[in-house]
């Protein structure tokens, strides 16, 4: 379909900056973002990229609100066959976020990523949507129990906490 006068683009960018990530406020456990991170944080790049857009999903945020930590969805399992991390590769059905996802994805408990709010935010990222609320429930366990994840980690950024305060 044509849009001559560039309405859908014009509505499209409106959309787009209503979800950026504007103040850490903005950000609640759950949430589906958007943003390109780099090998500061904790990304693995093969040789042809410097920098990646990733969706991550909000797993907890300091108490200053400067820092959040997340854990990314990639699009395939590396740990299939490795029990261990595959119990903590949490599957995310593209029938459940299909305006998000184009395929069946895994969310990594693991390995959650700590990224400082103003680079979030200097990087336009973008809240694409949030975890219903069965995944948010199970992923939030799993994290919780993971024992790839540090309990330091899960206690700055109140990963237990949550997991208590919701009866998940």
């Amino acid at each position: 379909m044509d849009d001559e006068k560039g309405i859908l683009a014009a509505l499209n960018s409106k959309l787009t900056d209503e979800n950026k990530v504007k103040s850490p406020d903005d950000l609640h456990v759950g949430d589906i973002v958007y943003v390109e991170l780099d090998k500061n944080d904790g990304l693995v790049l093969n040789g042809k990229y410097v920098t990646r857009l990733k969706y991550v999903v909000v797993a907890g945020a300091k108490s200053n609100a400067k820092e959040i930590c997340v854990a990314l969805i990639n699009t395939s399992n590396d740990y299939s066959n490795d029990p261990d991390w595959k119990s903590e590769q949490y599957l995310l059905h593209q029938s459940d976020y299909p305006e998000i996802l184009d395929y069946d994805s895994w969310l990594d408990c693991t390995d959650v990523k700590e990224l400082l709010f103003r680079k979030i935010k200097s990087k336009d990222a973008i809240i694409k949507g949030r975890l219903n609320s069965n995944d948010l429930a199970r992923v939030m366990i799993t994290i919780s129990e993971s024992e790839f994840v540090s309990p330091h980690i899960k206690k700055v950024y109140g990963i237990n906490r949550f997991v208590e305060n919701n009866a998940l």
